[in-house]
């Protein structure tokens, strides 16, 4: 009787398979599948031209833009991108909130902006995926890029305000006053950062090593109080937005460790 279901079973493992190409979702994934019945099912599935050992390309490869080129319609070609940008946010940024966070808002704006306009939000989409390219060309300054620039980049919106790669440089303040961290001159600022940066990531990581950090409350504790230390420290005095925010940029630096 099993053999009367075959057929509806192999047309719903082609959508399956053709679904999680498209939409980049390892959920999709045949790998559950018991041993003989997969080797009926990669039969099918090669009968039928779709090639199971291709793994979905990455926005970030050269050949992304060819590959999606060659779907008809703009719709599908613009729905492609959309995922693969998202599984790339999801796996590639899940380390870096901010970046995440400033890419996702981007992605969710076009598609509010251009609602069923698929030729503009194909348009705005790859010009999307340019900037998230461009991105991992951004200068470090010296620092790990995965491991500190996440850090650096929460540093430089919380205290300058901006997710920018650049900091735009500004006008001294008025004679007498204390300097504000936006009238800094952008070389003091990007100097501040990647002290901070480089100061917190070293305490970071050596609190992080201990076993069982995160279920002990007095190590979450002293990590802490030793953040505080950093960011009170003689050389930041000058930015104020750091002591004055310093609660809350703990709470960041603990969501990004």
């Amino acid at each position: 009787e099993a053999l009367d279901f075959m057929p509806d079973y192999q047309l719903l493992t082609e959508i399956n398979v053709l679904a999680g190409k498209h939409f980049c979702d390892a959920r999709l994934s045949m790998k559950g599948v018991p041993p003989k019945l997969r080797g009926i099912t990669d039969a099918y599935l090669e009968s039928k031209g779709i090639d199971l050992k291709v793994a979905p390309i990455s926005i970030l490869d050269q050949d992304f833009e060819s590959q999606v080129g060659k779907r008809k319609r703009t719709k599908t070609k613009a729905a492609e991108v959309e995922h693969a940008i998202r599984h790339h946010l999801d796996v590639d940024l899940d380390d870096d909130p901010d970046l995440q966070a400033s890419f996702a808002e981007a992605l969710k704006k076009i598609l509010e902006d251009f609602q069923k306009n698929w030729k503009k939000i194909y348009e705005e989409l790859e010009k999307l995926r340019q900037r998230i390219i461009n991105a991992r060309k951004e200068p470090t300054y010296g620092l790990h890029r995965k491991k500190q620039m996440p850090l650096f980049r929460m540093f430089r919106l919380e205290i300058f305000g901006t997710s920018d790669d650049s900091i735009s440089q500004a006008s001294p303040s008025a004679a007498g006053e204390p300097p504000h961290p936006i009238w800094m001159a952008e070389e003091d600022k990007i100097s501040h950062m990647v002290d901070l940066t480089q100061k917190t990531f070293l305490v970071v990581e050596r609190e992080l090593k201990l076993t069982g950090f995160w279920e002990s409350i007095p190590a979450r504790n002293k990590l802490k109080a030793d953040l505080q230390s950093i960011l009170l420290a003689p050389e930041f005095t000058k930015v104020s937005d750091l002591i004055k925010n310093r609660a809350h940029i703990i709470s960041r630096i603990m969501e990004i460790a």
